[in-house]
């Protein structure tokens, strides 16, 4: 199991550690560092060259708070009358120091001291006639670090000495050689058994389901991601096949304060005989919006059914339940806005500073074969406005004339200017200045409804970065003064090897130049840093989550935090399997008890855990069965004291084959 793997592989790190006890102190750092960079190991005064040795550390788990030690020896110094000895190192960035121990039995005459700063470290020993002899050893100190970050793979990095210098009061100096005064440090990355978003990484936002054409909502502090609910589909034979696309007919949702852990509020049903529009067959690519209407925030969600519609349902909170307030499309395929657009679908909503709401739609490709005349300039987009109560049209639409249009209107403003985004088709001959095929394209205007001025690419396709293509479909928004592009490929599939087109959601930075025009967008499975901690002393949903391994999650009857009566639990919980938050901020009082909403028929333990999956134990929740899945019994456990800002991991233990257990939501207690 994940568990037993991950305690082996920690013991062995721990014996591959050089660890030597050492009664010498560590003296506060006081000493100016510029002292040290400034001795050159060519310095002319230099009367003979000693060596200098790091020891290297050549397995250490690459997890936070992970402990090594790395030791420096050097030769003796001959006799002399020295009034310092300084050494100078590297530290590199995935690496930190806490501490230093000098060997007090090698040096003599000088009092020991250090100084760290960003990624340089000196150690300093100062006195009327220091001294450094070997007496059973030639160690001079063992520098003690930890590991900031989790390591996303195997690599090395190097502890680099810059100098190491004796001062002598006559001038003569001692400059030890540092050219081979290097500690490899062999970093491994931790089999957690997650899948795609492993811990370090903020793509993809969820590996424990599908999610398409993400659209982003910025509201009330939160961003809202809503995704086409891509499922598996199998043959009558049960072999997986590829997405059809034809199913779908719910939307799923996630929304994120931090950018990195992110609370699962469910599928919302849309179409079908069990959706608010039970006109609607599918329910594709959608896109929601908010706008206060006689002094209340009132949300909006356009969808697609298939290609034929584009409709509407409303809700009085952002994760809903959805009504349809039409019963009807919004634009329907006989509708004059429907027009020349071969494939009616890809809504985009918009509203401006002044309050006016737009849409935008449309796409395909015209022709059977397309002429490169079609292909170039499809004409197949569409803006028109919106009324005030946003669920209807107004006026006549705009035709949008983009470059190899293909699908994925969008719409944003930056700095008063409007950039409208879609992606690009696979037909037709492409010139150098052209939109490769399936990219994230652009045009920009100084009104929302044209005319537009094509400006290029901003995304390219995700075969590009991640090894595995398909379409495209991408949302520009901004968050606390950032602006992001999410977009989706098929990472997670890939990663369980069914990369048969099922799709999930990114996030990742967008910069500009002075011009206004987006630089290229460098997609990747690191994604975005996270812009705010979690807070553990609030109520938690056991669905909130930063990176998971084995765990579902699915409706739960427990009443929810931010609607009553919409709620999810986690589920499908088995030995080893574990979820976790990133970054909790457990201030300095720390906590002292935690607790959590639980239902079980079989009982179990969840085994509290800082940092990562083999950080230190803080506490264990027994858990025992309540009489049902959905029997829901608050359950309360004493922990260690935690302060400062940590990772939570919630490892789950048991026995047999069935669910141990679902969780609906937790919290710590502070410390008074």
């Amino acid at each position: 199991m994940v568990y037993k793997k991950l305690l082996a592989l920690t013991a062995a790190s721990s014996m591959l550690l050089n660890v030597v006890p050492s009664n010498g102190s560590i003296a506060s750092a006081q000493q100016n560092e510029s002292h040290v960079e400034n001795k050159l190991a060519s310095t002319n005064s230099a009367e003979q060259i000693m060596n200098a040795v790091l020891d290297d550390v050549p397995e250490v788990i690459g997890a936070p708070n992970i402990e090594l030690e790395v030791q420096v020896k050097l030769d003796e110094l001959a006799k002399g009358k020295y009034t310092s000895l300084h050494a100078s190192f590297h530290i590199p960035d995935s690496l930190t120091v806490t501490g230093v121990e000098f060997n007090s039995k090698n040096i003599m005459g000088g009092a020991s001291s250090y100084t760290y700063s960003k990624d340089n470290l000196n150690l300093q020993v100062k006195g009327g006639n220091v001294s450094f002899a070997h007496k059973g050893s030639d160690l001079f100190a063992t520098i003690k670090l930890k590991v900031k970050d989790f390591v996303t793979s195997d690599r090395t990095d190097v502890i680099r000495t810059n100098s190491i210098t004796a001062e002598s009061r006559n001038g003569k100096d001692i400059v030890y050689s540092v050219d081979e005064a290097v500690a490899n440090i062999g970093l491994k990355q931790l089999d957690t058994d997650a899948i795609a978003k492993i811990p370090g990484y903020a793509n993809s936002l969820m590996s424990h389901k599908f999610g398409a054409d993400p659209h982003a909502m910025v509201y009330d502090g939160r961003v809202y991601i809503y995704m086409t609910n891509d499922e598996f589909e199998y043959d009558a034979n049960l072999n997986l096949i590829d997405n059809t696309y034809s199913k779908i007919n719910t939307v799923n949702v996630i929304s994120s304060d931090d950018m990195i852990n992110w609370t699962d509020h469910g599928a919302i049903p849309v179409a079908g005989p069990n959706g608010a529009a039970k006109w609607a067959t599918q329910s594709w690519a959608v896109s929601t919006e908010h706008k206060e209407i006689d002094g209340k925030d009132k949300f909006f969600l356009y969808f697609s059914n298939n290609a034929s519609g584009i409709g509407v349902l409303t809700s009085d909170s952002p994760i809903g339940p959805w009504t349809d307030p039409l019963g009807k499309p919004l634009i329907g395929r006989n509708d004059p806005a429907a027009q020349g657009v071969a494939w009616l679908f890809d809504p985009a909503g918009f509203v401006d500073d002044d309050g006016q709401a737009y849409l935008y739609y449309g796409g395909g490709v015209p022709g059977n074969p397309p002429t490169q005349e079609q292909a170039e300039h499809p004409a197949t987009a569409r803006v028109i406005k919106l009324s005030d109560d946003m669920i209807h049209t107004v006026g006549e639409p705009q035709v949008i004339d983009a470059p190899f249009l293909f699908e994925a209107s969008g719409m944003h403003k930056k700095n008063g200017q409007y950039y409208y985004s879609y992606s690009t088709n696979f037909s037709g001959v492409r010139q150098e200045d052209d939109p490769g095929t399936g990219e994230i394209a652009y045009m920009t205007s100084d009104s929302p409804m044209g005319p537009w001025t094509y400006e290029g690419t901003a995304l390219r396709n995700p075969w590009v970065f991640f090894g595995v293509g398909g379409n495209n479909h991408q949302d520009f928004f901004e968050f606390k003064g950032q602006t992001y592009i999410t977009y989706h490929a098929q990472t997670v599939a890939k990663a369980m090897n069914k990369a048969k087109g099922y799709r999930s959601p990114h996030i990742n930075k967008v910069e500009y130049d002075e011009n206004g025009k987006m630089k290229d967008v460098k997609a990747d499975m690191k994604g975005v840093s996270q812009v705010a901690n979690l807070d553990p002393y609030k109520r938690n949903e056991g669905e909130t989550i930063g990176w998971n391994a084995g765990i579902k999650t699915e409706k739960s009857q427990a009443p929810g935090s931010m609607v009553e009566s919409i709620n999810l639990n986690v589920t499908d919980i088995h030995n080893g399997d574990w979820v976790a938050v990133s970054q909790a901020d457990f201030g300095k009082n720390g906590a002292a008890s935690f607790e959590a909403n639980i239902a079980s028929t079989v009982g179990g333990e969840i085994e509290i855990r800082v940092d990562s999956p083999v950080g230190e134990v803080i506490g264990t929740l027994d858990v025992n069965p309540t009489g049902g899945d959905q029997e829901w019994q608050l359950m309360e456990t004493n922990v260690k004291h935690v302060s400062g800002t940590r990772n939570i991991f919630f490892i789950f233990k048991g026995e047999g084959e069935t669910n141990l257990l679902n969780m609906d939501y937790w919290k710590f207690m502070e410390k008074e």
